[in-house]
C-alpha cells in the first residue's frame, strides 16, 4: 500500500497541472519528451492508421442499442465533436466513428489520477484513427470521484488520505455506465478494448476484471500501473476459455515508483493462467513514456 499512499501524495501537489488545458495523457505527473519527439500526451503513435476495416463487421455479434445518449456539452478535439454525457454518478465522454457500419468496437479508457486527459478530451488525438479504421466506439470515463478510479466514489480529490475502493462500488457504477452505453449503441459483445492509465490501471487489475472480468472480457492495455488484487474473484477465473478472452498488456517504466506493484500484477496474472505481454521501458519514470500512443497500438493489435 506505500506505492498507492505515493500517488495519493502525487495527485494532490499536482492537481493544478493535471487539470490544465494540455490534459497530460500521463495525469499525475508531468509531460516528458519521448524518443520519437512526441510527449506523454499521445499525439503520436496512435498504431497502425492505416490498417482496413474490420472485415465482415455487419456479422459480428451486436447489443443492438440504439438511439443514443443526450449529450450534456460537446468539445471539438482533433477536429472531431466530443459528446458529454452522465449516465449514474460516472461523466462518460464519446467519440463515434465515420463511416462503417454493423456493431462498433467499444473502447474504454479509465483515466489516472487526476483525470487530465479525460477532462481535456486529448486522450481522443490518438483514438480518431483507431476508430474510423476498426469501426470503433471510443469513451472516457471519469470516476464517480471526479479523480481517481482506485479511491472510493467519496474521496476528497484535495485530500492526501488514501482511501481505496474497498467495496467495489466504482465496478458497479461503472457496470451502469457500461450497461446504459450498450443500449445507446449498437456494439460489439464479443470483446471490449480497455486502456488504464496509472490509476485506471490499478482500478483495471485490482477491481474490474476480479469483479466485473468474465462479464466484460476483453483486451486489456494497462499503461504504467497495476495491482496484485486480493480480491475474491466473481467469475470462474479457473476455467481457460473464460480467461482467453481477456489478454493483458503491461506497460511500464523500469524507473517507475510503481514498478514493485506493476511485476507483482505480471506475475498475479500469469499465475492465474492469463495470457500476459510485458513491455518494459529503459529508463522511464512513471508513465514517462506515449502511453496514449501505446495503448491504441494495442487496440489496434487485436481488431
Amino acid at each position: 500500500m506505500a506505492s498507492r499512499a505515493t500517488l495519493s501524495l502525487l495527485l494532490v501537489a499536482l492537481a493544478v497541472a493535471a487539470c490544465s488545458s494540455s490534459g497530460a495523457g500521463n495525469d499525475s505527473v508531468a509531460v516528458v519528451p519521448t524518443s520519437e519527439g512526441g510527449t506523454g500526451e499521445g499525439e503520436v503513435d496512435a498504431g497502425d492508421a492505416s490498417a482496413p476495416p474490420d472485415a465482415a463487421v455487419a456479422s459480428v455479434p451486436g447489443s443492438g442499442g440504439k438511439g443514443g445518449l443526450t449529450c450534456t456539452s460537446r468539445v471539438d478535439v482533433a477536429g472531431r465533436s466530443i459528446c458529454t454525457a452522465k449516465i449514474g454518478s460516472v461523466e462518460v465522454r464519446i467519440l463515434e466513428p465515420m463511416g462503417g457500419s454493423g456493431p462498433m468496437r467499444l473502447g474504454l479508457y479509465l483515466h489516472g489520477d487526476g483525470a487530465a486527459a479525460h477532462k481535456s478530451g486529448s486522450v481522443f488525438k490518438p483514438m480518431v484513427a483507431w476508430a474510423d479504421a476498426k469501426h470503433g466506439l471510443g469513451v472516457s470515463f471519469l470516476a464517480p470521484n471526479g479523480c481517481a478510479w482506485w479511491q472510493s466514489p467519496t474521496h476528497d480529490c484535495t485530500s492526501q488520505q488514501t482511501e481505496p475502493d474497498l467495496a467495489g462500488a466504482n465496478a458497479a457504477a461503472l457496470v451502469t455506465a457500461v450497461d446504459a452505453i450498450m443500449k445507446a449503441y449498437d456494439v460489439r459483445t464479443d470483446g471490449m478494448r480497455y486502456y488504464g492509465a496509472s490509476g485506471g490501471s490499478i482500478f483495471l487489475t485490482d477491481e474490474w476484471i476480479p469483479l466485473q472480468g468474465g462479464k466484460y472480457p476483453g483486451v486489456f492495455a494497462i499503461m504504467c500501473g497495476g495491482d496484485a488484487s486480493s480480491r475474491t474473484y466473481g467469475w470462474d477465473a479457473a476455467d481457460a476459455s473464460l480467461r482467453a478472452k481477456s489478454p493483458l498488456w503491461f506497460t511500464y517504466g523500469d524507473k517507475d515508483f510503481l514498478l514493485t506493484d506493476e511485476q507483482a500484477a505480471v506475475a498475479a496474472f500469469k499465475g492465474k493462467g492469463f495470457a500476459v505481454t510485458e513491455k518494459v521501458l529503459p529508463n522511464a519514470g512513471h508513465c514517462e513514456f506515449d502511453a496514449h500512443g501505446e495503448a491504441i497500438g494495442i487496440w489496434t493489435q487485436n481488431p
